[in-house]
């Protein structure tokens, strides 16, 4: 089976300090399988929450990542989860999507860096298009090594995370404000 060295060097390394996780695969066209340890209450729950947040069309997020890779393990957390996920590979492609979208996402998820936009650019002409919009930061970089001119996101996660990690994230992000 192949694995995506790139994005999880560490998880055979977690494995033992994470017992009560099992390895979650998902299956993307750049890279094959992907794994991510996930706990399985947490991910295979089928809770009455879950399905009304469907319904009712709550919880749209924007993923904006260079690496696919990352996108894809995203939407696939998020939308077993309830969400309605749009992931973008550029800055500029979510910003030109936020502009048209009139009831936007209710959280943004992206990288320090990015290529098309500088990070306090592109947040700041998303608030303009969407001021309540909540963003968090997945990062290599520590919150320690990153500089912001006015605004920070709402959340800061530095990667390598758990899927665990990564869901309580999103969901303080979105209890934010």
């Amino acid at each position: 089976m192949k694995t995506n060295a790139k994005l999880f060097p560490v998880a055979p390394a977690l494995a033992p300090q994470m017992p009560d996780t099992f390895p979650v695969l998902a299956f993307t066209a750049a890279s094959g399988a992907v794994f991510w340890p996930a706990r399985s209450e947490d991910l295979l729950r089928n809770d009455s929450a879950l399905s009304a947040r469907r319904s009712a069309g709550a919880g749209s997020i924007y993923a904006v990542d260079d690496d696919e890779d990352l996108t894809d393990l995203y939407t696939i957390l998020l939308e077993a989860r309830g969400y309605t996920v749009k992931a973008f590979r550029d800055r500029a492609e979510a910003l030109a999507a936020l502009e048209k979208d009139s009831n936007g996402p209710e959280l943004l998820i992206m990288d320090y860096v990015g290529h098309s936009m500088p990070v306090d650019r592109f947040m700041h002409r998303s608030l303009d298009a969407h001021p309540t919009l909540r963003f968090l930061m997945a990062s290599g970089l520590s919150p320690a090594h990153v500089w912001f001119s006015s605004r920070w996101p709402d959340r800061f996660i530095q990667k390598p995370f758990t899927a665990e990690e990564f869901l309580k994230e999103v969901k303080a992000a979105l209890a934010t404000r």
